[in-house]
């Protein structure tokens, strides 16, 4: 075929081919799904196992680069990138699974007073969640960079780790009450025991890593003073397997248990 007169070539040439060019037998989705199949078998007809791990490695990608991905919402991802537990948006949160700062963050109040064994960036996430935080730390140095990031509602206290010695009867040294009792530090049965003189009539014990044997003395002391426990288990940034950290309440309790 010859174009018209008063047609340019190229123009004719271009015509030609969008009317004569190729078009999909099926429609582009159903085209797409077909070539991934095609993929698949292939893949599994070279090896089955090949296969599932390219599975398991697509599904580690989806869950590590979604935006609504469990891993990016809760600062997990975010928490490996800076090297510190944290939300999405940088602030802090405690060394403990999910699950429990979930609870806590929906739980805390500002009249609470709260104690801490083992400082750090919980410190700083339950001093924007309760009246007043005094929180023990035994390693100098982390007390010094702690001491430059808290606020004025924290009363932050340095004492030389020594197996029951001074560090785990720090809390008894004070006339105050409190509310919340967190022990997530070291020496944990005997801060954990320690703690139950200086809870205020509501009080409550928070026990973090409470699925270690090493700690299950603390639960079996609270459990004969009458307190009821729950736990709850999750991932938190530092690791990949189940923690769990464990509330030892009485019936009336600051949290509303």
């Amino acid at each position: 075929m010859q174009p018209r007169t008063g047609v340019s070539w190229l123009s004719f040439r271009r015509r030609e081919y969008a009317r004569h060019a190729w078009r999909p037998k099926l429609p582009l989705t159903k085209g797409i799904r077909y070539m991934k199949s095609i993929v698949r078998t292939a893949v599994r007809s070279i090896s089955p196992a090949l296969y599932h791990e390219i599975r398991k490695l697509r599904f580690l990608y989806l869950l590590a680069d979604r935006d609504n991905s469990y891993l990016i919402t809760s600062g997990f991802m975010k928490s490996h990138e800076l090297g510190h537990p944290c939300r999405q948006d940088g602030t802090p949160l405690p060394w403990m699974n999910y699950a429990i700062i979930a609870f806590l963050e929906q739980r805390l109040r500002k009249d609470m007073i709260l104690f801490e064994y083992g400082s750090g960036y919980s410190t700083l996430f339950f001093a924007d969640r309760v009246k007043r935080v005094v929180s023990a730390e035994h390693d100098n140095a982390w007390y010094e960079t702690i001491r430059h990031m808290v606020g004025p509602n924290v009363e932050l206290l340095y004492q030389p780790l020594e197996e029951d010695g001074e560090y785990c009867r720090l809390i008894n040294r004070r006339n105050d009450r409190f509310d919340v009792i967190v022990v997530d530090g070291r020496d944990r049965v005997r801060c954990a025991i320690n703690g139950y003189q200086s809870l205020s009539a509501s009080g409550v014990v928070i026990l973090d890593d409470s699925e270690k044997d090493k700690y299950a003395e603390a639960g079996r002391f609270y459990a004969d003073k009458g307190f009821k426990r729950l736990d709850f288990a999750g991932l938190k940034f530092s690791g990949f397997s189940s923690a769990h950290t464990s509330v030892f309440y009485r019936s009336t309790n600051c949290l509303g248990i």
